[in-house]
């Protein structure tokens, strides 16, 4: 029995490269070696409540929720003074290759188009992009938009 141990292990040996080494060539090999792979690159988060950074004469407010690569967006934006247009907004997106959120939304009033969402320094940046418009006083509320991430409040 311990000659047939012994005689197992040497073929192992023999048979199994070593654990690290490079595989073998046979002479007249002219395969290619595959590349390296990538380091996987990091997944943004962008789950949160977002609202339009600094003073202005609108509101917008963002939730975003992601799961994975997979987000769904929703907007609501108004003037402070409740006058005009007050579009509310759905929006599915994907993380891209470079960590952004893109997509498409459409808006309570018809309007319809393309959303990215990348990190910025001190928030996030938003943009929307009509590409169907039926509501035209809505698309001042558009284009690029600084928005901070809020504490989300118990209601």
């Amino acid at each position: 029995m311990k000659h047939l141990l012994i005689v197992s292990a040497v073929a192992v040996t023999l048979l199994l490269p070593a654990a690290g080494a490079p595989p073998e060539t046979k002479a007249g090999d002219t395969k290619e070696k595959p590349a390296a792979a990538k380091a996987p690159v990091a997944r943004a988060d962008y789950s949160g409540r977002y609202e339009r950074a600094g003073a202005g004469k609108a509101v917008f407010i963002l939730h975003v929720r992601q799961v994975a690569d997979k987000a769904v967006l929703d907007f609501s934006a108004s003037h402070i003074d409740g006058s005009g247009v007050a579009p509310d907004g759905h929006a599915t997106a994907s993380l891209d290759e470079k960590g952004r959120l893109v997509g498409t939304f459409e808006d309570s009033l018809g309007n319809k188009g393309t959303v990215s969402m990348t990190k910025a320094r001190n928030g996030v940046s938003l943009t929307l992009k009509p590409e169907t418009v039926a509501e035209p006083r809505a698309v001042k509320f558009y284009g690029v938009i600084s928005l901070r991430r809020t504490i989300e409040r118990d209601r």
